[in-house]
């Protein structure tokens, strides 16, 4: 059996979006074919081993466990394992890591490349895929430049005024 470590939580606006994704997820896993290692992470970034209960991830109780165990990756390239740093120095391999993390810190790159960086084989989009898609604007121009249809868009920053984001709206025929 092949063990996969699946993250969620993490520091973002999504976290919560995170923890329903991640009990999807975790339930769908075909259990005669892989082992779970769920791995929460606080909104704070605290990372914590979570063997209990899957129903309490998305109610957002799974850190109230007692079987919370800190932990951090091993970051030696080629060794996917998570280190538990309970004083007894354990370590848990893994063959794969499934970030189902939304939003920064999360579906933006940060996670993957830490991942990458590290050797370990990601589940989904890799480091820089998933910065591109997080940035909407390059997206749209990369996807316009291979061809794609994109949707009309323009920028408008917290710097422009109301009649700025009125005339950006104006221009692409909205409303």
């Amino acid at each position: 059996m092949q063990t996969i470590l699946v993250l969620f939580g993490g520091c973002s606006t999504e976290h919560d979006v995170s923890l329903q994704s991640a009990h999807a997820v975790l339930q769908a896993l075909d259990p005669s074919r892989f082992r779970a290692l769920p791995v929460g992470i606080t909104r704070e970034g605290a990372w914590y081993w979570y063997p209990g209960p899957l129903e309490a991830i998305p109610q957002d109780r799974w850190l109230e466990s007692p079987a919370c165990v800190p932990c951090t990756l091993r970051l030696d390239r080629g060794n996917c394992a998570l280190l538990l740093l309970d004083g007894t120095e354990q370590e848990i391999p893994f063959i794969a890591v499934f970030p189902v993390l939304h939003g920064k810190n999360g579906e933006d790159g940060t996670v993957q490349g830490l991942f990458e960086l590290a050797g370990v084989p990601v589940i989904g989009c890799g480091a820089l895929s998933s910065a591109l898609c997080m940035d909407k604007v390059r997206a749209h121009q990369l996807a316009a430049l291979a061809g794609a249809a994109v949707p009309s868009g323009a920028v408008v920053t917290r710097s422009h005024g109301p009649e700025a984001l009125r005339e950006a709206a104006w221009s692409i025929g909205y409303p």
